[in-house]
């Protein structure tokens, strides 16, 4: 499984999250398998064009993601992302990419509720 973290910083499992996936800076890639942690990788983020998220969705999707960690994203990108399979979850509580990945493996961040959706980005 990869995991994506959207991070401001290219500091592996120290960066700090990035609030808004389209606005990171870096994406961090986790590959875990098993529980354990694989290989980290951190990639700069290609940009964000304003008002179409569906670069940012084939921007992970090229990292080989298949799970997308997020504090926050818009309801057409979290649709983008189901649509090609890429599972989107929430946790708007670990500062650290470390930190969410612990929560992530222990099974303790939900899949993303449609709710939770940034309602401002159509």
């Amino acid at each position: 499984m990869t995991i994506i973290f959207p991070t401001m910083k290219d500091d592996g499992l120290g960066a700090k999250r990035g609030a808004h996936f389209g606005k990171a800076t870096f994406y961090t890639a986790v590959v875990v398998i098993d529980g354990i942690v694989q290989e980290v990788s951190v990639h700069k983020n290609p940009g964000h064009v304003t008002g179409g998220c569906a670069n940012a969705v084939s921007n992970i999707q090229a990292l080989g993601a298949d799970t997308l960690v997020v504090s926050g994203i818009g309801g057409e990108p979290l649709k983008k992302f189901l649509s090609v399979g890429i599972d989107v979850y929430f946790d708007d509580k670990n500062d650290t990419v470390e930190d969410a990945l612990r929560d992530f493996i222990a099974g303790k961040t939900a899949k993303i509720n449609p709710d939770h959706s940034c309602n401002h980005h159509h």
